[in-house]
């Protein structure tokens, strides 16, 4: 009966139909890098990868700023600010088609990071109404698009070259920026917030787009491209696997911004468990058979197991992050992001050697880092933080040890969002 209770939970229904579009996205994603490793070989399929990381590097930190807020503030200061989000995907898609024709990797970097960017634009209402499954159905839509042009090419052109393959795929993305622009239009656009709440949301997805994508490009940069093909490619089926978590704990957005961020109105401990034991086996598992069928991919296989590890402690990070940007843990997130980011990169660069098994086990221990940070941090919630979280100052260790003494104070009146975005009380927060 419990089970049935549990599999009847509302929240895993919406995350659960969330995932089946993650699923298919995934399935034709990894279809798509099949195809491109088939045609032009796994070392441009490695140039292919780096350059997706770039553009990475280059949306998440800015687009971050517009996903944060956009869980904050009214729905006056959210249309205004979507339109403005709009226009910076849709300039630095412009930038690509600048410099595409002096460099194909750049350019494509850049198309990549303002198409997502105004993607993000045009999926944002329905993410802010805690719609995980319209989201991703959306992006299961644009992801076939881009995959069947490019696929296309590929297929049926003789002799094909990954310049075009990459045009080619981001050909969709010029409909989505027209489409973001039309779809926020009648609002004046407004800067997102202070230039300190700015920075501090930029360096926070900046740490995370380092953590995820800096390791692809610095084990490409140490070895072979080769090798940071097989990497990147290990490293997908992983992401994949944990966006199941991040769909399922997007559903609690609307009850822990009424709960002032309180973990308690969050998913149990003991689902969570569920959630992420059963993802990260599920990558092991894959990586096992891969290891023990005959196949010319056992070296993917011995990754995926220790990826595995990385999987499960990533599905307890995304929801534990979830957490802190309703708490406005902003700080924390900043701090434990790049510290995580210097110690993967650092593990990679020391165990360059062992290839791409060296930066599996970076991963799981720069992940381990972040988990014991984030659950610090989280269960030091009290419902007088939740009262004034604007309040809250910005720190950079944990709270749990007492100051010592003689340390110069940190400001108590570092706020993150200005007075007119202040949070409504619990009963009026409109949820993203």
């Amino acid at each position: 009966m419990k089970l049935l209770a549990l599999l009847r939970n509302p929240h895993l229904l919406r995350a659960g139909l969330a995932s089946g579009w993650v699923v298919f996205g995934r399935v034709i994603g990894l279809l798509w890098t099949l195809l491109l490793i088939a045609q032009l070989g796994i070392g441009d399929y490695g140039v292919y990868a780096m350059a997706y990381a770039v553009s990475a590097i280059i949306a998440a930190p800015v687009d971050n700023i517009f996903l944060v807020r956009a869980l904050r503030v009214d729905d006056g200061r959210f249309r205004a600010e979507r339109i403005t989000r709009a226009l910076v995907g849709g300039g630095l898609f412009a930038a690509g088609a600048a410099v595409f024709a002096l460099s194909p990797s750049a350019g494509f970097a850049l198309f990549i990071a303002g198409g997502e960017i105004s993607f993000n634009a045009l999926k944002s209402r329905s993410l802010r109404e805690g719609h995980p499954h319209v989201v991703m159905r959306r992006d299961a839509a644009r992801q076939a698009a881009s995959i069947l042009v490019a696929g296309g090419y590929l297929v049926l052109v003789p002799g094909a070259s990954l310049a075009l393959a990459m045009l080619l795929y981001a050909t969709p993305y010029l409909v989505v920026c027209a489409l973001a622009l039309w779809t926020a239009r009648g609002a004046r656009p407004a800067v997102p917030g202070r230039a300190r709440e700015m920075g501090l949301l930029w360096l926070d997805a900046g740490a995370l787009a380092v953590y995820l994508q800096g390791d692809i490009l610095l084990l490409g940069l140490l070895t072979t491209e080769e090798i940071a093909g097989v990497f990147s490619l290990a490293s997908v089926l992983a992401l994949a696997a944990t966006t199941v978590a991040q769909m399922f704990v997007q559903t609690y957005h609307e009850r822990l911004r009424e709960a002032g961020g309180d973990p308690k109105a969050g998913p149990s401990a003991r689902v969570i468990a569920i959630v992420a034991l059963g993802l990260g086996g599920g990558t092991s598992l894959l990586g096992l058979v891969l290891v023990v069928v005959p196949n010319p991919w056992a070296g993917l296989g011995v990754v995926l197991i220790i990826m595995g590890l990385f999987v499960a402690l990533h599905a307890l990070a995304l929801i534990l992050t979830t957490i802190l940007y309703v708490q406005h843990r902003d700080g924390h997130r900043v701090a434990a992001g790049w510290t995580a980011a210097a110690v993967k990169l650092g593990l990679v660069a020391l165990l360059a050697e062992a290839g791409a098994i060296g930066a599996a086990v970076a991963c799981v221990v720069a992940e381990i880092v972040l988990v014991v940070w984030y659950l610090r941090v989280v269960r030091a919630w009290t419902p007088a933080r939740a009262a004034a979280p604007d309040a809250e100052p910005v720190v950079f260790a944990p709270p749990v040890e007492p100051v010592v003494a003689g340390t110069p104070p940190i400001p108590a009146d570092l706020d993150l969002d200005p007075p007119a975005d202040a949070p409504a009380p619990p009963s009026e927060r409109t949820p993203q």
